[in-house]
């Protein structure tokens, strides 16, 4: 019996959607959805999106964004979000942060975030403690945090931390944690590093490690490289770079570069510069300028210069001063100077 009433609601839910109803359109385009049936939930939701339904122009927008027509989702992103719905103004912020147009995200985060929508409240906070303003991106991470979002527990503790308020920002760590968020162990670990406590960053580490955080997986091979441990800290990078992380890749290669192996540290390095290393692009110009291939040790080193690289910056400026550019040579030195400027201002 409750089978043969749900048809009979769909029947006449279908009726009135094709009568023109947009709110019976909406709910057709969630009930195929719910079904799988993704071409006719995406017809309905479009109908109901033209209709002036703004909440099916953001479950059109994700449809669309979900089959990869990711131009045509962001119109319709912007529709949902003009109308004033806070979903669509967050996924259009999303949208341009993809895209690198980061004044336009903190826009519409902060539009949604206006709405009361927390999690708009905590990206907002994580774009404007990235841009160096951590007053303005206290009270939105705040109001997060105090919700209960990990992310922005986070984000206010480095936010705290770099303001010298260690104890407050532990605090928050430890709240991250507890509420299951892994990546809170790895501030953890680097603030107990800071303070000259390795065990205790160990011990962060090694919690973040056994949950499957790969960061902490990373860092904490870093901290047995360091020590002296290789075996382990090889064992941690692996782990690391089997999935993906390039910083993993990269100290691989410096494993495989301090034993001499420059065939894999070399393999390692390119494997780390595809996965976004920039060191690994210095390393291969060290690699490449040890075996005196000069044109290609100058070719990695601008690379990584390009991106922002201080390392990068200096390692070519001086193989240009070498070779008598001494005047582009000087550029490269006094940009390097500026970035290392602008870093120790950030701090």
């Amino acid at each position: 019996m409750p089978g043969r009433l749900k048809k009979f609601d769909e029947f006449f839910q279908r009726k009135a959607a094709e009568g023109g109803n947009v709110v019976a359109m909406a709910r057709m385009g969630l009930a195929m959805r719910e079904r799988g049936e993704l071409p006719e939930a995406e017809s309905w939701y479009r109908k109901a999106a033209m209709g002036g339904d703004r909440v099916s122009m953001t479950a059109l927008a994700h449809l669309l964004a979900e089959r990869g027509a990711r131009d045509e989702a962001e119109r319709w992103y912007h529709e949902a979000a003009l109308a004033g719905e806070p979903h669509g103004m967050q996924h259009l912020a999303k949208s341009y942060e993809r895209r690198g147009k980061r004044e336009d995200a903190r826009h519409w985060y902060g539009e949604a975030a206006r709405t009361g929508d927390l999690a708009s409240m905590a990206a907002l906070g994580r774009l404007l403690r990235e841009d160096g303003k951590g007053d303005e991106a206290e009270s939105w991470l705040r109001q997060a945090a105090e919700a209960g979002f990990t992310g922005a527990m986070i984000d206010l503790g480095i936010v705290l931390r770099d303001r010298g308020q260690a104890a407050e920002a532990g605090r928050w760590w430890r709240s991250a944690v507890q509420a299951g968020d892994l990546a809170a162990t790895c501030q953890l670990g680097r603030q107990a590093e800071r303070l000259g406590r390795p065990s205790d960053a160990e011990s962060w580490y090694r919690q973040g490690a056994s949950g499957g955080h790969v960061e902490a997986v990373t860092r904490l091979g870093l901290l047995l490289h360091r020590r002296g441990d290789l075996e382990e800290a090889e064992r941690c990078y692996l782990e690391a770079a089997e999935h993906g992380d390039p910083a993993a890749m990269t100290n691989l290669g410096v494993l495989a570069r301090n034993r001499g192996d420059d065939g894999e540290a070399a393999a390692w390095y390119r494997k780390a510069a595809e996965h976004g290393s920039i060191p690994a692009l210095t390393n291969l110009g060290h690699l490449a300028e040890h075996r005196e291939d000069l044109a290609a040790a100058e070719l990695w080193f601008r690379r990584a210069a390009e991106t922002g690289d201080v390392q990068g910056m200096l390692s070519l400026a001086r193989m240009l001063r070498a070779r008598g550019a001494a005047h582009e040579a000087e550029l490269w030195l006094a940009r390097a100077e500026t970035v290392q400027d602008e870093r120790e201002h950030q701090h």
